[in-house]
């Protein structure tokens, strides 16, 4: 009887481990030099704001380091810098979007090498004919990363209103846009 508990504990003890050794997975960004990289994109086409009053179509980018990543840590860095509408004019109807704040990006693996996107702090804001809407992140799904040699950033988000006019409304703006990564290439996510 004393064998049987001494080893119904030791079950136990290990299941215990297995849980916690699972809970300490990597989550890894590299790229073909094989080390963490600073990750830069464009949208293919326009980028996307869809507000409850306006489709707005601009030139965008996306650029950022991957700061941290490894055993225990989901992969994520500040974003360096996000654009709407640079060089100033081209988004569609005379918006102008300005980001106030570019927030950061976390990715986690899914398989493959691909991943999912949540941005946090990032605040937009689009003005026009003296009416603005801003709208923020805060733990948003935005989207996928799909790996290759020139992965693609897919974003599909709903980004909840922050503030601004009443004409605005307050129902979420969705982005929407195919971000090319142009560096590095065959960049990959794994676990």
């Amino acid at each position: 009887m004393k064998y049987v508990k001494i080893l119904s504990l030791l079950a136990v003890a290990a299941a215990a481990l297995m849980a916690f050794a699972a809970s300490a997975s990597a989550t890894t960004v590299t790229s073909s030099t094989g080390t963490t990289p600073t990750i830069e994109s464009s949208a293919e086409g326009h980028a996307v704001l869809d507000n409850p009053i306006a489709k707005i179509e601009c030139v965008s980018t996306v650029k950022g380091k991957v700061e941290t990543h490894g055993t225990g840590v989901t992969a994520g860095g500040a974003i360096e810098t996000l654009t709407f509408g640079s060089p100033v004019g081209t988004c569609t109807n005379s918006w102008h979007v300005t980001v106030v704040s570019a927030g950061s990006l976390e990715i986690h693996a899914t398989s493959g090498g691909n991943g999912t996107l949540t941005s946090s702090g990032a605040t937009v804001e689009a003005t026009r004919f003296g009416v603005t809407c801003r709208y923020a992140t805060s733990s948003t799904d935005i989207g996928t990363v799909t790996a290759g040699e020139h992965a693609t950033l897919h974003i599909t988000a709903s980004i909840p209103f922050h503030s601004g006019s009443f004409l605005c409304g307050e129902g979420a703006t969705t982005w929407t846009g195919a971000y090319k990564v142009s560096s590095p290439t065959n960049l990959s996510v794994d676990s």
